[in-house]
């Protein structure tokens, strides 16, 4: 299956990457259910967030990398009026594209083509599920780990002792017993990790503000 790509790199990485002076971190930012390679610019905002907070001296210039990790083939995807129905449906095709494997190879290819100092990943509801699954499986690669407003279970713990987790929850999220859960289980074996709760639903107001400070502690 052919998957696409966002990446987005500021002209200040490029002007440093010109230069072959300075390694680059690197973000990879995962969607929810039913998003694309285009959600996290189109309707997250990520490149302006990132511009803002590089100009303002709040975090370091890295590339984002937005991967579309959704489970169907384009031309199969339901439209967002029919979300209950993704839902539905869901389960049933979760495991038909190993979506782990295709990222890593996407990894791969980005430490090829920049240089890049080192890698952390992000996703948002069930994306955050994805994203734990992609740190696990690279481990070597994948040092930080945000999960924002996650989908997360048993599965998804850490594999690793080196990775470090970042768990953001709206206080008004009907995911956040999830959260809270993941955030016990975590404590419970000793995982580092950090566990933040903001003013926020289950919608993308508050995965802007999860990217925010996100970016800021990379």
């Amino acid at each position: 299956m052919e998957r696409r790509v966002d990446i987005y790199v500021p002209d200040t990485v490029e002007g440093l990457q010109e230069k072959g002076e300075v390694d680059i971190p690197v973000l990879y930012l995962i969607h929810g259910i039913n998003g694309y390679e285009g959600s996290w610019t189109e309707l997250g905002h990520a490149a302006e967030l990132l511009e803002e907070a590089i100009a303002a001296g709040l975090c370091r210039p890295m590339i984002l990398v937005m991967p579309d990790c959704n489970k169907w083939p384009y031309k199969e995807r339901p439209c967002h009026k029919k979300l209950w129905k993704s839902v539905l449906r869901y389960p049933r095709i979760s495991h038909e594209h190993d979506l782990e494997i295709a990222v890593s190879d996407l990894i791969d290819m980005i430490d090829s083509t920049y240089h890049v100092s080192s890698c952390a990943v992000a996703g948002l509801s069930d994306g955050a599920r994805i994203a734990a699954n992609i740190a696990n499986y690279r481990p070597d690669r994948i040092h930080e780990v945000g999960l924002f407003c996650p989908v997360v279970y048993k599965a998804q713990l850490p594999k690793d002792s080196s990775l470090h987790y970042s768990i953001y929850i709206g206080k008004q999220d009907f995911l956040r017993p999830n959260g809270k859960r993941f955030h016990r289980r975590m404590n419970k074996r000793n995982f580092p990790h950090q566990y933040i709760e903001l003013n926020g639903k289950h919608n993308w107001a508050t995965w802007q503000e999860c990217l925010k400070q996100f970016i800021r502690d990379l």
